[in-house]
């Protein structure tokens, strides 16, 4: 009998190879769709962060003893927010105990997010911020 030489796989063999490579190619699509999701969810919540720093430096902006209430709209994103008075208003001290020039309050202020696209609320934040009122002029004295 003469030694007989095999050349290339068998039929099961590629089978068996082919099982392998389409296992571990569905597992690599599944892993690589996750990590797409998680992609766009870390991007919205970064668009999102990025909108409540603007509306908190909007806010501060803000004297809540004129405005009350309103809407703050950016990037598919509105803010809106209401101030209640919590405390009456009191009148402002300096440190030296005297009357200062300004008229204080205290509100409750309430911030609702909510995704424009989407028509939902995204987010609510309740702080509690001073609200101020001139209420003299500071007489300036200057000395020659």
């Amino acid at each position: 009998m003469s030694p007989r030489v095999e050349r290339g796989f068998s039929l099961l063999e590629a089978i068996v190879a082919l099982t392998i490579f389409s296992s571990a190619s569905v597992a690599l699509y599944s892993w690589y769709g996750t990590i797409m999701i998680g992609l766009v969810r870390a991007e919205e919540r970064l668009e999102l962060t990025e909108f409540s720093r603007n509306v908190d430096a909007y806010l501060t902006t803000l004297n809540l003893q004129s405005e009350s209430a309103g809407v703050y709209s950016a990037n598919g994103y509105s803010a809106r927010w209401q101030a209640a008075l919590l405390e009456p208003k009191q009148e402002g001290r300096n440190l030296g105990g005297q009357l200062g020039y300004y008229r204080l309050g205290l509100y409750e202020l309430k911030v609702v997010i909510v995704d424009d696209s989407a028509g939902k609320e995204l987010d609510t934040l309740v702080t509690r911020v001073a609200g101020y009122e001139g209420v003299r002029v500071p007489v300036i004295e200057v000395r020659r």
